[in-house]
């Protein structure tokens, strides 16, 4: 992963991870460790932040641009460059397949791949 996003790009993503969570439910601890693994990768690590602080932070800005499914799917529409996809997608993959992935996941992972022309074998995490 470790591709550089923009801000309009780590928002997008961080309102497609409040998506992914709310789908799923309830995060198990395995769970959020993935989640804290993938937000390190994908977002770097600032010196003497914690990682779920940058998380905590990122999810709070996200739901103040993005509040809604609506201006999710419009926040999602706009990210255009193909790298930051395929990293924004496959960090929400590896975190969806930490457990099992619920039909909602599903629904929202193959929207996105859809929508952002991803070939999921090329966005999975390996």
């Amino acid at each position: 992963m470790n591709e550089t996003l923009t801000e309009t790009e780590r928002l997008t993503f961080g309102a497609l991870l409040r998506a992914v969570i709310r789908l799923d439910g309830y995060t198990t601890p395995d769970e959020q460790a993935v989640v804290h693994g993938v937000v390190r990768d994908l977002l770097g690590e600032a010196p003497g932040v914690e990682v779920a602080d940058t998380l905590a932070a990122l999810l709070e800005r996200s739901a103040e641009r993005y509040p809604d499914d609506e201006t999710t799917r419009a926040a999602a529409d706009a990210v255009t460059r193909p790298e930051a996809r395929d990293a924004i997608y496959g960090a929400l993959y590896e975190i969806s397949a930490a457990g099992t992935i619920t039909r909602g996941e599903s629904q929202l992972l193959d929207w996105l791949a859809a929508r952002w022309n991803i070939r999921v074998t090329e966005a999975l995490p390996g």
